[in-house]
Parts: structure tokens; C-alpha cells; sequence
């Protein structure tokens, strides 16, 4: 209890540096625990599995194309041992789907599946239950239902679904506390259709000792998707993937991005790095203030230790204190979290909840971190002579030193947020600054058709007015005088990466992605042809013919499509598995995704006509409003119902560089949190420093010195930790950027301009913290420093 007392009179004697201890390590800390949260997040997405490693899926690669799927044939079946299948289920995602009530529409997220899903994976169960117990049975999710029904109980209510059948609400689904990869609105039971528009994807819980090594062993046999005399020579091979790497393993396409969400490492250890980064700044001013604080106290230390006092008791008393210390520090970053919740809510797209982890976090820090920041103080107090204490050890070079070197620590630290922060938001300006070759001003990306993914649900009568509501919808788009081109498909132009080896002539292999396509396609986004013309698409079948890229040019080894011909090394194409074809034409290059993934080579199959619910509709400039109200009557007249998804191409392009624009935030916004940390360092450090040179100041002004000489006396020492630290960072960052951009295909260059332009704010910044103290040291008064010397 005195050694509490005794710490705690310690604190509010050296109430400025404690205040200044206080706020330096309060910034850092709340910086951390936000980006600590982000982190586990990260980590334990799906942590409502009941067991992430043994719960597995399917990874499916047909020629190069890789996707969660089912087991194919009986044959990759009876490789499973049953007795080894704890539980087995599977999904069927349905991302374009949706739900009537009354007359509204309501686009959904839809999954397909059976109970025992639910027995993998634990959700929790607001209202009702989730057994799904009838054809006619369906869950949906607490958010999904105050969107249909507002606050009313939706267990009981009907709606009806896309497949024109009513269905029964039986349960709502809450969020589970941890994020998980899949997402979806609605559950529809497994035995409400045997035949769906998407293949289901298959979920498999195995038995302790499963030999999944031989499982993936007998997988990677290279096995016919159908009978090789078709015409059809894909084969694929297959491995099963544990719950806990789906998020993680980015070679999975999937067609349903807004159902299926995936991670990335790089962006994930860039977090990590900051926090670090943030961390250790924080740490470091803590120390070096905190020995600050007690160089005040070595006589004190060096009498206690000739009285006997051993190296126990003075731990005690450090750790004490900064328990202290790092416990209020603690309350004032919680506070500081919950004050900023709404900007981290939008910075990172996600509502951080409390949970236990929280606590544990806490804890832990409260645990770790002072005594972490005890062990250099003790270590320098409790191995240093008692006559150097008694002496004053703040006076010794040593110290000085020391204090030295971590704010040159700080400093870099400091600089090398601020630095990448610089790189960051250059490389986003790039990012969103270079044209991606294909036209995106006054593009409309439409879900229009909203027709059954229900394949049993159609009979002739009903298909035969599908086909008329189509017919109508491009009939009345065909009309509209704002519109100047449109497409159905699909995908749109930033969606689909589906590929397959291709073969020139000379015998060049080239991985081409596909893309099924009509000459409108061509014109709406604006995108030229170099060589070649299009023939008459008429009578060419579903397939057309091949047009190709520039990049696919290249790829083949062609420099010109006359005589060029190509073949597909495994047909997709009933009845044209080895047969060469002519290039009809070729097309400049774009950038169809991330710019960093450079121009893909692409192959078109040109015909005259698609079909697709997601419609690219080009618009007339300034008309995209008008385009909107029309498309609404449209949907009206056929549907029955206004409501539509939709979305401006220029924003999809934006979005795709949503991460880019996190990690530039992230930097600017830590870097200035970490300018801040280290000028209260440095405020710190220069406040000891300079009054301990009063005495020298007050001789050399007797002596005749004017303030111009006080200045740079004062200034120098800081201004060449500056300098020193800011010529280690440059050769420290540059690595970092070249590891981190090493495969991007589009980057910024690195430039001496955001180099000196960090030396600049942090300078300036610095001078700041230090002219206030330097001014007032060379203003003082001669008489009364040699009055109290």
C-alpha cells in the first residue's frame, strides 16, 4: 500500500511529464487496440464453424480455373471413406436472387441448403427456429427482415420467392460476433427445388484421424469432366480446403463477389506493420520520459541502495508506477475509441462490437506492457553505482546518450509512416487517375431481368413467357432516347475470370481468359478495333467467332491476325476439341480489374445475341437520371415492381481500389497520430535538456551571446537527430515499398519529393515543440539563475 501511495505522489510531483506520458502513450494505445481488433477480425473469420480445421470444402481446378464446388461423379465419392464423415452438407449461393411481398421486391442474397449446415455452423437464432422442417420453409437474417417487415415478427409471414412459390418464414438468423466469408439474406430449405441455376457447393466435417494428405493425393489425378468422345477434353482436379483458408486463399473465383468475401495477406501485414510501428513509438516515448521523470529521483535511488535496498523492491517500485501510468493511459484510449467509433466505422467498413476479446486485450496490455517498459528504467538504475545516483545521473553523457538514441528511434519510426504514407497516397492518386482503356462516364450496370433461378419451376407455357419478357425489356430499351447502346450478360466488364489454354500455329501455349460478347458490348464501353473486322454474326452459332486482345496477341506470338488461327487445348465447345480457328479480328487492351494485375489476355467468342439479367446500358452524357426513371417504368410495365439493383460503372471502377484508398487513410492517419507521439517526446526530452542548460545559457549571455547564437546552440542537437534518422529511414522505406509493389504490374515511382516532403512536416512540426521552450530559455533573466546558483 505505501509503495502505491509513494508512486502515486511520485506522478502528480512531475505532473508535466506524466500529462505528457499520459497523452503520448494514450494516442498509441488506442491506435493499437483499433488495429488489433481489425486484425483479429481478420484472424478468426468463421469462428462460428465448429471446428475451422477439420471442416472442409471442395477446390475444384478445370484447366486453370479454380472454384468451390461438389464432388462431380460417384467415382470422386468412394475415395471418402464414410465412416470417416462426421456430418455432410452443402450450399447452393444464388447472389442475383429475390423475394416478393405483396408487390415489392426485394433483391436477396440467397443460399440453398439443409439443416445440418446450421450444425456446422453456429448462428445465433433471434426468433423461431432453424430446421427447416418443409419444402415450404425459410430462414432469414435479423438485418434481411426489418428491411421486409420493419419491427414487426416476421416468423409466420409469407412471402414468395423467386421461383413463384410461397414460402414460410420459420426463423431469423442474428450475426455471429466474428465475420465469416460467406454472406447471405435468405435460407430456403434443399428440398424446395431439385434443380437450381448455380452447382451447390459441397461442406464436409470429418472424424478425428481422416488422412487427408491421401484424400488430396488421389484428388490431384487429373479426371475427364465428361466423356472424352463428346468432344469435351476438360479434366480437372480437385483438393479439399479447411474452413479456416477460405477467406484467405485468393486463387478461388467465384461469380457472386458480394456473397463471397476474401482476404488478403499483404493488406493484413500492412496492418500489422503499422501497429507495430504505432506501438513501438508510443513504448519508446514512454521510456524515455518516464527516465526523464526519474533522473529527478537518482539521489534518491543511489541513498536507498546504500541503505539496503535491494533490486526487488526498486522493480516493484517502477512497475508500480508505471502500472499507474499505463492503467490511466489505458481509460483515456478507450475513451478516445469510443469517441472516433463512427470514422473507424467508416474507415474500415465494419461495426466493432465489445467483446470478450476486448477485455482480454486489455488485460493483456495492463499485464504485458508494464512490465515491458520497467525493464530498461530498473536495468539502468539497478546496475549503476549508488555514488553515480548521488552524483546525479541525469548529468552523465551517458544518459544524455541514451535519451538520444530513442528519440532517434521515435524519429525514425516517425518518418517511415509518414514516408510510405506519402508513397500510399501517391500510388492511390495513380490508382484512380489512370484510365483503364475502356469508356466508364455514363454507364448504367442493371439487373433488369428478375426471372426463377429455378430451373423445375419452368414449364413451356412459362418459358415461353420468359422468353416474351425478355423480348419486351430489350424491345423497350431499344426505344428509350437516352440510351445509346446496351448489352445483356452475364457479367459485367469488371466481372468474369473464367479462362482456358489456347495454342497458335507455331505451337505457343498462352493462358487467354474468355468472354462471351456482341459488338454492342464493343461500342458501349468505347473500345477500339485495331485490325480485322467483325463479318456478319447472323449465321454464326452461340459460339461466333474470336476476337482477341493486344495482349493475347502477344501472348500467342502473333504481330497480326491475318492468317492467324488458334486452337483450344481443352474445348469447352461441344465438337470442336482440336479444330483451329481464325482470329476475325483485334481489340485495344483494358484494364478489367485491380491495375496492379496488369491487361489480361482475352479472347472474345463474338456473336450476334446474348442473354443475362445484368445489363450494361450506355448512356447519353447528362441522362443517366432520365435512364434511371425510365428503366423504372420498364421495370413496372413487365415486373410488376419498381425495384431494381443497380450501380454506376464509374463508382464500381473507384470501389475496386476501396483497400488501396484503407491502407492510404491508415497511413496519413497514423502517421500523424505518430508526429504528434514523438513531438510530445521530443516536448519532453527538450524540456529536461534545456533547464538543465540554464546555467550555461545565463554565462554565455553575460558573456556577450545574443540570441541569434542561443538558437542554433539550442537547436542543433535536435535538428542532427533529425537529420540522422531521416538518412536511415530513406534506404529502410525504399525496400519496404519495392518488397510490397514487386508484382504490380501499375505502380508510382518512387521520388526524392515525398522524401523531402516528409522531412519538411516533420521538421517543421519539431521546430515547433522546440522554438517555445528555446525562446523562453534565451529570454531569461541573468540575475535570477545566478541568484539560485
Amino acid at each position: 500500500m505505501k509503495t502505491l501511495q509513494y508512486a502515486w505522489r511520485f506522478l502528480i510531483r512531475s505532473k508535466s511529464y506524466t500529462i505528457i506520458n499520459l497523452l503520448g502513450l494514450a494516442f498509441s494505445l488506442a491506435c493499437c487496440i483499433i488495429l488489433v481488433r481489425y486484425i483479429h477480425r481478420e484472424l478468426t473469420v468463421d469462428n462460428n464453424c465448429i471446428d475451422r480445421e477439420q471442416v472442409y470444402g471442395i477446390k475444384r481446378d478445370i484447366n486453370g480455373n479454380i472454384y468451390l464446388s461438389t464432388l462431380i461423379s460417384s467415382k470422386d465419392s468412394s475415395l471418402i471413406d464414410q465412416r470417416y464423415i462426421n456430418k455432410q452438407t452443402s450450399f447452393i449461393p444464388l447472389e442475383k436472387d429475390y423475394v416478393m411481398v405483396g408487390t415489392n421486391r426485394f433483391p436477396s442474397r440467397m443460399i440453398v441448403t439443409d439443416s445440418v449446415f446450421f450444425q456446422l455452423f453456429r448462428y445465433p437464432v433471434v426468433q423461431g427456429n432453424i430446421t427447416l422442417r418443409s419444402p415450404q420453409s425459410a430462414l432469414v437474417t435479423e438485418t434481411f427482415a426489418r428491411k421486409l417487415f420493419g419491427k414487426e415478427n416476421p416468423v409466420g409471414k409469407v412471402i414468395r420467392s423467386s421461383n413463384d412459390k410461397d414460402i414460410t418464414i420459420e426463423g431469423v438468423l442474428g450475426n455471429p460476433e466474428n465475420k465469416t466469408f460467406l454472406q447471405f439474406d435468405v435460407v430456403l430449405s434443399k428440398t424446395s427445388s431439385s434443380s437450381w441455376e448455380r452447382m451447390p457447393i459441397d461442406l464436409f466435417s470429418f472424424m478425428p484421424g481422416t488422412d487427408m494428405d491421401k484424400l488430396n493425393k488421389e484428388g490431384r489425378n487429373p479426371q475427364y469432366v465428361n466423356s472424352p468422345e463428346s468432344g469435351d477434353t476438360r479434366t480437372y482436379t480437385y483438393s479439399f480446403i479447411p474452413v479456416k483458408e477460405l477467406y484467405w486463399d485468393t486463387s478461388i473465383s467465384n461469380e457472386e463477389p458480394l456473397m463471397f468475401f476474401t482476404g488478403s495477406y499483404p493488406h493484413l501485414l500492412i496492418m500489422i506493420g503499422v501497429c507495430l510501428l504505432v506501438l513501438l513509438t508510443g513504448i519508446i516515448n514512454f521510456i524515455n520520459i518516464y527516465l526523464i521523470a526519474m533522473l529527478r529521483r537518482g539521489k534518491e535511488y543511489g541513498l536507498k541502495k546504500v541503505f539496503g535496498a535491494r533490486g526487488k523492491e526498486l522493480f516493484f517500485n517502477i512497475w508500480t508506477e508505471n502500472t499507474l501510468l499505463v492503467s490511466a493511459a489505458m481509460l483515456i484510449a478507450w475513451l478516445f475509441i469510443e469517441i472516433s467509433a463512427a470514422p473507424v466505422k467508416s474507415l474500415f467498413n465494419y461495426h466493432f462490437v465489445y467483446t470478450a476479446f476486448d477485455w482480454q486485450l486489455s488485460l493483456a496490455i495492463l499485464i504485458i506492457l508494464p512490465l515491458i517498459t520497467s525493464v530498461y528504467p530498473f536495468i539502468k538504475y539497478n546496475y549503476t553505482p549508488p555514488i553515480i545516483s548521488i552524483r546525479s545521473i541525469g548529468s552523465e553523457n551517458r544518459s544524455v546518450r541514451s535519451r538520444i538514441l530513442f528519440l532517434g528511434i521515435q524519429y525514425m519510426l516517425t518518418f517511415l509512416l509518414v514516408v510510405l504514407s506519402l508513397y500510399f497516397n501517391n500510388q492511390l492518386d495513380v490508382l484512380l487517375n489512370t484510365e483503364p482503356g475502356f469508356r466508364t462516364k455514363d454507364i448504367i450496370i442493371a439487373q433488369l431481368a428478375y426471372e426463377s433461378k429455378d430451373f423445375s419451376s419452368y414449364t413451356d407455357e412459362s418459358m415461353k413467357l420468359r422468353q416474351e419478357r425478355i423480348e419486351a425489356l430489350d424491345n423497350e430499351l431499344s426505344s428509350c432516347p437516352y440510351i445509346e447502346d446496351f448489352e445483356s450478360s452475364y457479367t459485367d466488364i469488371l466481372k468474369g475470370d473464367y479462362g482456358s489454354n489456347y495454342i497458335s500455329d507455331e505451337g505457343k501455349k498462352a493462358y487467354l481468359n474468355m468472354r462471351f460478347a456482341t459488338p454492342h458490348f464493343f461500342h458501349i464501353y468505347n473500345i477500339k478495333l485495331i485490325e480485322g473486322e467483325l463479318p456478319n454474326l447472323k449465321d454464326k452459332d452461340f459460339w461466333g467467332v474470336l476476337v482477341v486482345n493486344r495482349a493475347a496477341m502477344e501472348a500467342l506470338g502473333y504481330t497480326t491476325c491475318q492468317g492467324a488461327n488458334v486452337t483450344e487445348e481443352n474445348s469447352l465447345r461441344r465438337g470442336t476439341s482440336g479444330q483451329s480457328q481464325p482470329i476475325a479480328a483485334v481489340v485495344d487492351d483494358y484494364y478489367s480489374g485491380h491495375l496492379s494485375l496488369g491487361k489480361k489476355p482475352t479472347v472474345y467468342m463474338v456473336s450476334d445475341r446474348m442473354s443475362g439479367d445484368v445489363y450494361q446500358i450506355a448512356c447519353t452524357p447528362g441522362k443517366k437520371k432520365e435512364v434511371l426513371d425510365f428503366l423504372r417504368k420498364t421495370e413496372l410495365k413487365i415486373y410488376g415492381s419498381e425495384d431494381f439493383e443497380y450501380s454506376i460503372l464509374e463508382e464500381d471502377v473507384k470501389a475496386i481500389y476501396a483497400q488501396d484508398q484503407q491502407i492510404a487513410i491508415i497511413y496519413s492517419v497514423f502517421a500523424c497520430i505518430a508526429i504528434a507521439i514523438a513531438s510530445l517526446g521530443l516536448f519532453g526530452i527538450s524540456l529536461f535538456d534545456i533547464r538543465q542548460r540554464y546555467r550555461e545559457i545565463t554565462i554565455r549571455k553575460v558573456n556577450g551571446a545574443q540570441l541569434k547564437d542561443l538558437y542554433p546552440l539550442l537547436l542543433r542537437k535536435y535538428m542532427a537527430v533529425l537529420g540522422v534518422a531521416f538518412l536511415l529511414v530513406i534506404p529502410l522505406s525504399c525496400y519496404i515499398i519495392h518488397i510490397y509493389t514487386s508484382g504490380f504490374a501499375v505502380k508510382a515511382p518512387v521520388t526524392i519529393g515525398i522524401f523531402i516532403i516528409g522531412l519538411v512536416i516533420v521538421t517543421v512540426i519539431s521546430l515547433g515543440t522546440l522554438l517555445w521552450q528555446v525562446r523562453k530559455a534565451a529570454n531569461i533573466n541573468p540575475a535570477e539563475i545566478m541568484k539560485y546558483e
